[in-house]
């Protein structure tokens, strides 16, 4: 819909709810490349979005930005003083909060505001209603919106550039310093490659998992210098899918699901093949290592998903209040030399996987492990560090969230555990079972801890990441599923008791294979078609 000056909160109001899909309001002097409009018009959006500018480019901040949400916007009636970004004069309303918006605009429409450009106090409405929207931001973008002050020309672009330009924003910015150095750079040809043929993003994931299958086999072989080349290279293939996909809007649970799991089984296996060529009393050093990396990764998503709900709540403010309720912020001076360190200390795939492969080549496993101990531990110990001080910053009670209660695997306890540090809770619990079992096989019989435990207890990771991924997703693990695990209390006691008695191990990796990395993934498969179909009707 054309926002035009003739144009009424009625009747954004009226076509809104007369369509079924997401309506966008678009300024009628607006100017931008379609490959900019197309990140809002053309992404599926779960929630209402709108596209942001850098306010240093010469257009003055109006809009206010924090954890991934607009939080604000000013008005001719209306302060914004923490502002930090500023808005081109588009916004998409999503239908998954249909009811909600239709009472904010009304409200506005209500209050009798006039002299207000439509689309700010479009947002103006949603934000005092608490409803979320996106930030979609677009710094480097030229753009033209005369109203708002920007009269930059706009240059034509050829299909050559608009389809180079669509491959560009394809492409992560936000990834680690290694990956936004060298290894995005490396994907673009097979990305475009990948477009021009149609070749599908699950068939690029599974492509890079075969290439890092056989990256372990080569490892295996202690053939370092072309296992790490080849490592490498299924890096590279894996960050083509996103973008493929980002291209296409080629978007699934299942391609989500699929690509991190793939991840940590291709760099958990190495961890498994670098054992074997080192030799046998290595492989106390890749249960570590693995161990150490599943707390790493459990703590990220967690935490992330906790302090979304911890700082990035909205709260309801009246429409008719000029204060917004934020105070102007001070410029803390980051700059980008401290922005990519910190990206690097929180060692990220593409930093991990290239630390692997560099050493790997040098020494192989006997200077992998412990210097990937070491830089895992300096990462770990950074990361927490940095989290709990955040996390002495939160006064709010605990939200109710079910990420971490999906996560616990218990049969003791359907508690929260954790309170306020709930976020550790996963992690703890993790390290807890894989360092009982682990311990236990040591002081039985050093000889035990071998690549068969070392397999048993890498189902049991996979378990507890398909856990996570559904978690993340409000998808809890299925109950049945749950009890053929034995769940944590009972894998460790099922294991000490196999230990003690001399059962092969060989036993319990087959079942707990089939198990988690088998049939839970043929389940969550049949699940997300299921809901696909669902949501159809």
């Amino acid at each position: 819909m054309t926002l035009r000056p003739e144009t009424t909160l009625s009747q954004v109001i009226d076509k809104f709810t007369s369509i079924q899909s997401d309506l966008i309001i678009r300024e009628e002097d607006l100017e931008l490349h379609q490959p900019y409009l197309d990140e809002i018009e053309d992404f599926p959006h779960r929630q209402s979005a709108l596209l942001v500018g850098s306010s240093k480019t010469g257009s003055e901040a109006d809009i206010y930005i924090r954890n991934k949400l607009v939080r604000s916007i000013a008005t001719s009636m209306h302060d914004c003083p923490a502002a930090n970004r500023v808005f081109l004069g588009i916004v998409r309303l999503s239908q998954n909060d249909r009811e909600r918006i239709i009472q904010a605009l009304n409200q506005a429409r209500n209050s009798g505001f006039s002299g207000i450009p439509l689309a700010n106090l479009i947002v103006l409405a949603l934000v005092r209603s608490a409803i979320a929207i996106s930030p979609i931001s677009i710094d480097k973008a030229p753009w033209q919106n005369p109203g708002r002050g920007r009269n930059t020309k706009i240059e034509e672009l050829t299909p050559i550039k608009a389809k180079r330009l669509k491959l560009n924003l394809a492409n992560r910015s936000n990834d680690g310093f290694f990956s936004v150095l060298v290894l995005r750079r490396l994907s673009k040809p097979i990305t475009a490659f990948s477009v021009k043929f149609g070749i599908s993003p699950n068939l690029i994931t599974f492509v890079s998992l075969l290439v890092g299958f056989y990256a372990a086999y080569l490892f295996a072989q202690s053939e370092y210098l072309a296992g790490a080349i080849i490592f490498q290279l299924s890096l590279i293939i894996d960050c083509s899918d996103g973008e493929v996909a980002r291209y296409t809007r080629k978007f699934s649970d299942f391609g989500r699901w699929f690509d991190a799991s793939t991840d940590r089984v291709k760099e958990y296996l190495v961890y498994g093949s670098l054992a074997y060529s080192a030799g046998h009393e290595w492989w106390f050093f890749a249960i570590a290592l693995m161990t150490l990396q599943t707390i790493r990764h459990l703590s990220d998503y967690t935490f992330a998903a906790i302090s979304q709900e911890r700082e990035g709540k909205l709260i309801a403010r009246d429409i008719s209040l000029r204060d917004d309720g934020y105070a102007s912020l001070k410029w803390r001076g980051e700059s980008d030399f401290k922005y990519w360190v910190k990206k690097v200390l929180n060692f990220p795939i593409g930093e991990r996987w290239l630390a692997i492969s560099v050493l790997a080549a040098i020494g192989g496993g006997a200077l992998v492990f412990p210097g990937m101990l070491f830089l895992g531990l300096v990462s770990i110990s950074y990361a927490w560090l940095t989290r709990v001080r955040r996390t002495l910053t939160w006064k709010a009670p605990t939200p109710q969230g079910l990420v971490v209660a999906m996560q616990q695997d218990l049969l003791l306890s359907s508690r929260r555990l954790g309170g306020r540090y709930e976020w550790m809770t996963p992690s703890l619990l993790r390290k807890f079972e894989l360092v009982a079992v682990t311990l236990i096989a040591y002081l039985i019989d050093p000889d035990l801890v071998d690549g068969t435990l070392f397999f048993t207890l890498f189902a049991l990771v996979y378990h507890h990441y398909d856990g996570l991924y559904r978690a993340l997703q409000s998808q809890s693990f299925p109950t049945w599923l749950s009890w053929l695990g034995f769940k944590v209390e009972g894998r460790i006691l099922l294991l000490t008791i196999a230990l003690l008695l001399g059962i092969p191990l060989l036993i319990f990796a087959i079942y707990f294979i089939a198990l988690f990395m088998v049939l839970a993934s043929i389940q969550w498969f049949q699940q997300l078609k299921r809901s696909k179909a669902k949501a159809r009707l």
